[in-house]
């Protein structure tokens, strides 16, 4: 198994961990009633991940760049400077939609499923896998992958993907 996929998995068992345990430590004594109104204006944000993936499902590009907050942080499996590639950082709504012609440019997705939605407060992970074909070679590039959202005011203000970057390398050769 390469280390990437170890990584994974680790990441998400953090993120189920962190997620219980911060859902446990804000358990209040006594129940709280949130008004109805409140709920609907602040989507939770799992919904608004779902929303993320409902309009990339689409291929909406205004849907999903207006999933992202004006002041959005993206990154791409690195931060740093993008080399070439689709990885590392984004900014804004005008980065996401830059991100989502990079993808478009690079890829020709065969299959792409989102297996786990989960949020607690302002954060959301998600994992799933995916398989595109590399549109400069032609071979396939498959990996599961892990995304952490911090969301706020109902949008994705920071989002991070994270794939088997050595697949990747593999299957651009």
């Amino acid at each position: 198994m390469r280390k990437s996929r170890v990584f994974l998995s680790a990441l998400l068992v953090l993120a189920a961990c962190s997620l219980q345990a911060v859902a446990q430590s804000n358990k209040p004594s006594t129940p709280v009633a949130t008004p109805a109104k409140a709920k609907m204006s602040n989507p939770s944000s799992a919904d608004v991940v779902k929303g993320f993936f409902a309009a990339f499902g689409k291929g909406d590009v205004e849907g999903i760049v207006n999933s992202f907050h004006d002041k959005a942080t993206i990154v791409a499996v690195r931060k740093g400077d993008r080399k070439g590639n689709h990885y590392g950082n984004y900014a804004g709504r005008e980065g996401a939609r830059a991100f989502v012609t990079v993808l478009g440019k690079t890829f020709d997705t065969q299959a792409f499923a989102v297996d786990h939605v989960i949020g607690e407060g302002n954060v959301a992970f998600a994992s799933g896998s995916f398989t595109h074909k590399m549109k400069t070679t032609g071979k396939l590039f498959t990996s599961d992958w892990a995304l952490k959202c911090i969301v706020q005011d109902g949008k994705i203000l920071e989002y991070h993907f994270y794939e088997d970057s050595e697949a990747f390398r593999d299957a651009g050769k």
